[in-house]
């Protein structure tokens, strides 16, 4: 089997096997951040194209730069767009991470993009994806049990229409997207709402009730010992931008300090 293929194949055993599955997303345009998360140990790393700069050229880059790890490539769409997801599976994408999706018919679609007739509408040319035609037969052939399908759920629509949403055949799991859903429900960031606590609790019933994979962000031990308490296999941690800005201004504070103390 490809070894790309191979690599998300294992991981969605462990996601079906209720594994928990360790994830980050990346925003930066440079390779080397998915090389860096790859050799830390990330399962899986999600190429962020909805709120970064990145480019085809960039993800594709980000791809070839998973092949020297263990790590599982993901994108994310800007949007549910069919010819922007074939476009970042034909380059080698091995799971998709979606935002948006309030209905089961938006997660149809998403599945429909991401398969060949008959089962589904996806364009042929998997180009870079079958090592570039020298493997056609190899990646037909396993693509589709392969593939992994994340949806996220960020509005108050979609933790309605949870349980529908992951009812449908293709989607393997689901993410919480705290900020758009706490924004959407009118209380940004107040993760003890009621409404807010609440809508995420109808997400993980929906997700119970179809044996789907549930998770939502960690950000440290603490948050993923809650998290894995709770039954979150889909562990997403603080991506490369977060831990870049957060590292830089920790760093500098200290330094400040070591400054001003010398004076």
């Amino acid at each position: 089997m490809l070894r790309a293929l191979e690599k998300s194949k294992k991981l969605k055993d462990r996601i079906y096997a209720g594994e928990p599955v360790l994830g980050t997303q990346l925003a930066l345009q440079d390779p080397a951040s998915m090389e860096i998360f790859g050799r830390a140990g990330f399962d899986w790393a999600s190429v962020d194209t909805e709120h970064s700069a990145q480019s085809l050229l960039t993800v594709q880059a980000m791809m070839q730069a998973a092949l020297g790890w263990d790590v599982v490539p993901f994108v994310r769409p800007l949007i549910l767009d069919h010819d922007e997801i074939r476009r970042f599976l034909d380059i080698g994408a091995s799971g998709l991470l979606c935002p948006f999706i309030e209905t089961a018919d938006q997660a149809k679609r998403l599945v429909d993009a991401c398969r060949y007739p008959p089962r589904g509408k996806r364009g042929w040319n998997p180009n870079r994806a079958s090592a570039y035609h020298l493997a056609d037969d190899e990646y037909m052939a396993a693509y589709e049990e392969s593939l992994i399908v994340l949806v996220i759920i960020e509005s108050k629509l979609g933790a309605e229409n949870a349980e529908a949403i992951l009812a449908v055949d293709g989607i393997d799991g689901v993410t919480v997207g705290p900020m758009d859903l706490s924004m959407d429900l009118g209380v940004f960031r107040q993760w003890d709402a009621p409404n807010y606590r609440a809508a995420v609790e109808q997400i993980r019933a929906g997700a119970a009730a179809t044996g789907k994979a549930f998770g939502s962000g960690v950000y440290d031990e603490e948050s993923a010992r809650r998290a894995i308490a709770n039954n979150e296999t889909l562990l997403l941690s603080l991506g490369d931008v977060t831990l870049l800005g957060n590292g830089a201004s920790n760093l500098a504070k200290d330094l400040r300090s070591a400054i001003a103390q010398s004076q």
